[in-house]
């Protein structure tokens, strides 16, 4: 019997050492350095785009703030614009008025003479309402 477990025992330290199991198994390094030179040059790539696209994002931002200023100047002088016509229109308004047409239709800021004849026409005690005032009163004094 002795000698049966001695031959079994044999027997597989023997298939142990002719067959390893390998339960470490060392990663290629060629692999390996492969893998970090892909790494490296994908890193240097990104690196670049990052900076094209930073250069890019600046030339864009110039070019936005240079069109603001545009629209600022074209704001200003579309707002002087309307002033002017603004003018026109309540000078209109009122050489319509004085020539007896109608403005009704038509809204009239609450400047000018007319106006101006309109709140004296309240101070004094008029209880009429600006464009009654402006269509009937106004021009009959």
């Amino acid at each position: 019997m002795r000698v049966l477990i001695l031959a079994f025992i044999l027997f597989i330290g023997l298939i142990e050492i002719s067959f390893p199991v390998g339960a470490v198994s060392t990663p290629p390094v060629d692999e390996i350095d492969l893998m970090l030179a892909k790494v490296k040059k994908n890193l240097a790539m990104a690196s670049e785009v990052t900076q094209v696209a930073q250069k890019t994002s600046e030339k864009l931002v110039d070019a936005k703030v240079e069109e603001k200023a545009e629209l600022k100047e074209a704001v200003i002088a579309a707002e002087k614009k309307v002033e002017v016509m603004e003018t026109k229109m309540e000078v209109y308004a009122v050489k319509m008025i004085g020539a007896g047409i109608d403005t009704a239709v038509e809204e009239v800021k609450m400047k000018g003479p007319a106006y101006d004849a309109y709140l004296n026409y309240v101070e004094e005690g008029g209880k009429e309402e600006f464009d009654y005032f402006r269509m009937y009163i106004w021009q009959q004094k």
